[in-house]
């Protein structure tokens, strides 16, 4: 299994090159020019500084910022799970009645708790399905 670390260095050395790539494009495009036109010094100078600020935007736009940004993007509409709205709601009494446990033990007793609630929610469903049920079979008898 790759870890995060190993994927980030390959992501670095794919952007390493494709750095470069552009930058060996922007000199050939610069010499181009270079050789097509005549050029006041003036002239060079700017083309020089706009190819350096087109240069420096590539750069900054790396190809690992991109996947972190698109990365914290999908994440901001998230709505919280109903697992989530019954940790938060419980694990401040479960803490209270057991001051002893740590965070962990405390949200693995949060969590036992859940499962708790989740398989009483399950009967009472069922439960009142059936009741439904019948009193569907006694109306239509």
């Amino acid at each position: 299994m790759y870890k995060l670390t190993d994927a980030k260095r390959a992501v670095n050395s794919i952007n390493h090159i494709i750095q470069e790539a552009n930058n060996y494009l922007i000199d050939l495009t610069k010499d181009s020019i270079l050789e097509e036109l005549e050029l006041t010094e003036n002239q060079k100078e700017k083309l020089e500084q706009v190819l350096f600020n087109i240069k420096d935007k590539i750069a900054f736009n790396n190809l690992l910022t991109i996947i972190q940004d698109k990365k914290k993007r999908k994440n901001i509409n998230r709505k919280p799970s109903e697992y989530n709205m019954f940790i938060k709601n419980n694990i401040q009494k479960v803490r209270e009645d057991n001051p002893e446990l740590n965070n962990k033990e405390a949200l693995s007793k949060c969590a036992e708790l859940w499962r708790e609630s989740k398989k009483k929610n399950e009967k009472n469903e069922k439960n009142e399905k059936n009741e439904k049920n019948e009193k569907n079979e006694k109306n239509v008898n």
